[in-house]
């Protein structure tokens, strides 16, 4: 029973936060580095300086399968078009965006923010890539609904091994249950409770109550189970740095928060 929960909580938070984590990844997985901008490149920008937000946008449009709405707003340091932005030097560039997916899941919502930026223009130009050379601080708000996380897990039901798994979700509070095989017997289970994140990276889940086959299981029980658990999911494993500040849970949604200090 102990593997069957972690291997569903552990598939469950990896779909809740792989939304942060895929575009961190893709869209500002770098760190600082040594960068000229290519002069012909630059030239190009010079010849038509929105080129910076017709790239942007379809650079996007890739990474969230063309997601139902997308607005791209840059603020220049003084002026567009000046030398900073030639050089693909931006005091803000803000993505909103609703509708898109990642990796087969819906984001509902997608706010991300990038303070004072520069990105490789090259890659930006020639390969639709979006790599930033450098940033202050990246801000990111992220909405997950609960029937798009139900249709990600229903769709997972048979690499997870769980029959008819479903999520709830409630203020401040998550519903789990589904049934599955514990050694050769077919088990129904329930568990509820809520996810924190600790220090920035961890994110565990705590359970008030759980349930096998309707039978309430005792505190120590579930403390037995849960202790195995934590963390359901540790972002260290990841090849990029991610700092969660807050999860918040409200009725049939959930929200994400994250801030990461850049390299400048």
């Amino acid at each position: 029973m102990n593997n069957m929960l972690h291997r569903l909580l552990t598939k469950l938070v990896f779909v809740l936060v792989i939304a942060i984590v895929f575009f961190n990844s893709a869209v500002f997985g770098t760190t600082e580095k040594d960068y000229t901008p290519d002069p012909a490149i630059t030239a190009r920008i010079a010849e038509n300086p929105q080129i910076i937000h017709e790239k942007l946008t379809s650079s996007m449009n890739k990474l969230l399968n063309t997601p139902a709405t997308l607005t791209i707003v840059i603020t220049p340091y003084n002026e567009a078009g000046d030398k900073d932005c030639l050089e693909g030097r931006f005091k803000r560039v803000e993505v909103h965006t609703s509708r898109g997916q990642v990796e087969n899941l819906f984001l509902h919502q997608a706010d991300i923010e990038f303070e004072d930026v520069q990105l490789d223009t090259r890659k930006l130009l020639e390969e639709d890539k979006i790599d930033p050379v450098s940033m202050r601080n990246i801000n990111m708000d992220v909405i997950i609904k609960e029937t798009d996380m139900n249709s990600f897990l229903e769709a997972k039901s048979k690499s997870i091994k769980v029959s008819n798994p479903e999520v709830k979700l409630l203020p401040d509070t998550m519903e789990l249950s589904g049934s599955t095989k514990y050694g050769m017997v077919k088990v129904e289970f329930w568990a509820t409770g809520k996810l924190s994140v600790k220090d920035g990276k961890e994110i565990h889940f705590h359970a008030n109550r759980m349930k096998v086959n309707r039978m309430t299981m005792p505190r120590s029980f579930v403390g037995m189970i849960i202790k195995k658990i934590n963390p359901v999911l540790n972002l260290d494993k990841f090849p990029f740095k991610l700092n969660l500040s807050e999860i918040k849970i409200t009725r049939g949604e959930m929200n994400f928060t994250s801030y990461r200090k850049g390299s400048r």
